[in-house]
């Protein structure tokens, strides 16, 4: 559902255990940023026809999901407030709500009049009197989403932005399509949104968010990441910074850090959990993600000392 922007924070820096295998390397636009996959395998034929249908599936999915095209089915049900939706959206929206209350309502995709309120749907960014501020936390509420078999309701005045975790779950099925067509080895990368499978570790690149380099390198096998951070749509006021991941308890945008780096199993998680332990902060953040046993958290601070704190193991 983003806009169009491309991001660096997480770099492909080079791989390890290179093989005689055919490899083929694509990049196209999707999901308001870019979508990546690289695959390799025995059978050049097999990696072709995988990689096309993988490609495929993720600009479909975005198509749903797309919080600005009028055709997709967020924005039909936002403007409908109940929808028959397709297999895929309900099941988003209820992972979506799964990881809701596992994180105490601190990732809520009813964010979306708050994020309408701050500007970050058509860019024209304001800081919002603190009264309206209040009055939009009434329609935050993940509890507020229902669903009846294949149709979704929404409460009264309650829109939905699935951008959270969308990409991440678009990864996955990306990922399972390159595995079940017979690719060897693959990394799919939506935007910064990365998981790679096989034999081959991948080193990962983590840039630093306030100027050049690399803060650190993960080493994945087998495994997912995703970063949330205050440097892809922003705005300044006062002298302050405002970002899009908006802490869904108090309507404002959330601070502490510039970036937090999340490594799990899956695409999903490593979106959904990097957004909702931005929301939640430095210290509640990185004692949720411990207790979860994520495999890999990293903050990175919003000045330029580039305080770093970790939770689990990152290689």
């Amino acid at each position: 559902m983003r806009r169009f922007f491309l991001t660096g924070f997480l770099i492909i820096l080079g791989l390890s255990c290179r093989r005689r295998l055919y490899e083929l390397d694509q990049t196209e636009m999707g999901f308001g940023s870019y979508i990546r996959i690289r695959a390799a395998g025995r059978d050049a034929a097999v990696v072709n026809r995988a990689v096309r249908q993988a490609l495929a599936e993720l600009h479909r999915l975005d198509s749903l999901w797309s919080g600005f095209l009028e055709s997709s089915e967020v924005v039909r049900l936002n403007r409908a407030g109940r929808m028959v939706v397709s297999v895929e959206t309900r099941d988003l929206i209820i992972k979506a709500q799964e990881i809701a209350r596992a994180t105490g309502g601190a990732f809520d995709i009813t964010v979306a009049p708050l994020l309408r309120l701050w500007g970050f749907y058509d860019g024209n960014y304001r800081v919002p009197d603190s009264a309206r501020v209040e009055s939009l936390l009434a329609f935050v509420d993940y509890q507020k989403v229902r669903i009846k078999a294949d149709t979704v309701i929404l409460g009264e005045g309650v829109n939905i932005d699935l951008g959270g975790l969308a990409v991440g779950w678009a990864v996955d099925r990306a990922v399972a399509i390159l595995q079940e067509s017979g690719v060897e080895e693959a990394l799919v990368d939506a935007g910064g949104d990365i998981r790679v499978f096989g034999k081959r570790r991948w080193r990962i690149g983590i840039q630093n968010p306030r100027g050049e380099g690399v803060v650190r390198i993960l080493q994945l096998k087998d495994e997912a990441v995703a970063t949330s951070g205050d440097y892809e749509r922003f705005f300044f006021d006062g002298g302050r910074r405002y970002c899009h991941v908006i802490n869904p308890k108090t309507g404002y945008p959330a601070d502490g850090f510039g970036a937090v780096t999340v490594v799990a199993s899956t695409a999903l998680e490593a979106d959904a959990y990097s957004t909702a332990v931005f929301a939640l902060g430095l210290e509640e953040g990185g004692e949720w993600a411990e207790k979860r046993g994520l495999r890999a958290v990293l903050f990175v601070s919003r000045d330029d000392s580039l305080v770093v704190q970790e939770v689990g193991r990152i290689n």
